[in-house]
This record gives structure tokens, C-alpha cells and sequence, in this order.
């Protein structure tokens, strides 16, 4: 996916909002001033392949790694702006109120080699280790244009576990008896336009909703709801690279989220009908020529008048 000259979307308007490099704690008044003042065009960032991880994590701390970005000109983006929040994008999005509540700390690399590690500490950041948060990264070039904002991702202090997407217990799902989608052996195959997922059907759940990841508002959307036992899912795709699917299991069951990466699908074609041709009878056709007619005089006037 290219993010070069490519609109925004609704999630990267407030998610650029957000970020205000230079300071640590969220000020509600620089936020929403940010929002107002947006460019309408991302001219660089992180692109599909370019994901975030967290490389290290204690009971006091976390080390993010990114991958280091290039603007459109090739140089090396050295400040990077990493946003944190006990709120998924998704629930910001829903109640841009939330906003007031994220966090944000800027570092500036004076060199970079193929990655850059960005901290976060307990005390010196203001994370409570019992809570989950939710961290996203955005480059910033030489000249403040903000860049493609990076893919999502979660922590958690106290337990030590890190994650992508929306955060879920495991002690909650196991609980309520649903099905755990990661033991479901998922795979897929392509034929065609046509993706065909396959699973092993897994005890504790009826039916599994499969949502389908949208790459430029950085969504999840759903695509169907299938029961466990028919143990297959087919849907069109019109566009190569990147797809990511969440399998999420009724009854509180234990969602998967699988990704694969298609090449070779060709754009769609599209042919134009002309199903009826209209009848132009006679006095359409003199208004038509009345027109021309008429049009033809006024450049004539006009050149009349230049040259006098």
C-alpha cells in the first residue's frame, strides 16, 4: 500500500490530532487545535510491511521498536512521536472525548540505523501497570509535516504480555466456555479473486463473525457471520498485498487474528453499456444547431473586439 499523496481517512484526521511533538502528557487544548490545522494530503510514513513491535518489557518498563521511515525524498525521518492510550483507536474514534485522555512522548535520533527503540517507564512516563495500553507511532520529517501513522499495538506492566489489535483475557474467555480460534489451524488459498479460509472447527462456539482489516482507515469491517461447523469462508478481494482477518468465536471465545499476502490479482475491468442510443428528432436538432450557432457568434465578437 502506497501512502504517498493519498487522502486522509477519518482515523488518520483525529490520530494526527492527537500527536503534538514536544510534549509528554496530553494537553486537551493542543489536541484539538492540532485537528483544526491538518494538511489534507500524507506524503510519506509507514507502509504495510513497517509495523511497530515491542522489543522489550519488564514490570517497570517497555522498549518500542520501529522500523526507521524515509520521507518522499528519501531522507532518513529522525523524530518519532509515540501515543499512548488506555483506549483502543477504535473506541477514539467513537468518542473523540477520549482524545483528552491520551499520552505522548517525542524522541529525536541525531543517527539512525534500520531501526530506532523508543522507551516508556512507569514512573517516568505516568503508565499504571496494572492497565493495558495502547501505543501507535508517527514520524514527523525536518519541516513538522506529520507522517502515515503505524499499525497498533498493546502492553500491559504487570502481566508482561504485549499484543496486536484489541486487548482480551484469556481468564475471561476461558471461563465463559467459548472457543479458542487460535487452535483452529486456519489457512487459506486464492483462486482467482477468490480467498478461501479454511478452519478446524473448535468446541465452545457456534458460529465465528470474520472481519476483514480495511489498510487505509485501519479498521476492522465485518464480512459475515458463519457457523463453527462449516468449517470454510470465501470472499472477493480486488487488490494485492497485505490482507488481515480477525476470527472472533461466539460465546466469549478466544479470537485469532491471521494474516496473509496476495500477488498476482489483477485490477477489475469495467466495460460501459450504452443500453439505448436516444432519438434526437427534428426540432432537437435545430435547438442543437441554435446553440452552436449561437456560440460561434460570441467568439466571433470576441475576436472582433480584441482586434479593434
Amino acid at each position: 500500500m502506497k501512502s504517498s499523496m493519498k487522502s486522509f481517512s477519518w482515523l488518520s484526521l483525529v490520530l494526527l490530532g492527537v500527536l503534538f511533538v514536544g510534549v509528554t502528557s496530553a494537553a486537551s487544548g493542543d489536541l484539538w487545535n492540532r485537528m483544526d490545522n491538518l494538511s489534507s494530503d500524507i506524503p510519506f510514513g509507514y507502509q504495510v510491511d513497517q509495523k511497530i513491535s515491542i522489543n522489550q518489557i519488564t514490570s517497570s518498563s517497555v522498549v518500542i521498536t520501529s522500523p526507521v521511515i524515509q520521507d518522499e525524498l528519501g531522507n532518513t525521518i529522525k523524530h518519532y512521536t509515540v501515543m499512548y492510550s488506555q483506549y483502543p483507536l477504535s473506541q477514539i474514534l467513537e468518542n473523540a472525548s477520549l482524545l483528552d485522555q491520551s499520552q505522548q512522548k517525542t524522541f529525536d535520533f541525531t543517527s539512525t540505523s534500520s531501526t530506532v527503540s523508543m522507551p516508556l517507564a512507569a514512573v517516568a512516563d505516568s503508565l499504571d501497570a496494572s492497565k493495558v495500553y495502547y501505543v501507535s507511532v508517527v514520524p514527523k520529517d525536518q519541516n513538522g509535516i506529520l507522517g502515515e501513522i503505524s499499525n497498533e499495538i498493546w502492553f500491559q506492566l504487570s502481566s508482561q504480555l504485549t499484543g496486536e489489535w484489541v486487548y482480551t483475557t484469556w481468564s475471561t474467555h476461558a471461563s465463559a466456555g467459548g472457543a479458542d480460534m487460535n487452535l483452529a489451524d486456519v489457512t487459506h488459498i486464492v483462486t482467482g479473486r477468490t480467498v478461501t479460509l479454511r478452519w478446524t472447527a473448535i468446541n465452545g462456539s457456534d458460529s465465528v463473525d470474520i472481519f476483514l482489516r480495511d489498510p487505509d482507515a485501519q479498521v476492522f469491517n465485518k464480512l459475515s457471520t458463519v457457523n463453527m461447523s462449516a468449517e470454510r469462508y470465501d470472499f472477493t478481494i480486488s487488490r494485492n498485498g497485505e490482507f488481515i482477518v480477525k476470527f472472533v468465536p461466539n460465546n466469549s471465545g478466544r479470537e485469532k487474528v491471521y494474516t496473509f499476502t496476495v500477488a498476482g490479482v489483477s485490477a477489475p475491468t469495467t466495460t460501459t453499456v450504452i443500453k439505448h442510443v436516444p432519438h434526437v428528432g427534428p426540432t432537437e436538432n435545430v435547438l442543437v444547431a441554435l446553440f452552436i450557432a449561437f456560440v460561434l457568434y460570441l467568439l466571433y465578437r470576441k475576436s472582433t473586439i480584441k482586434r479593434w
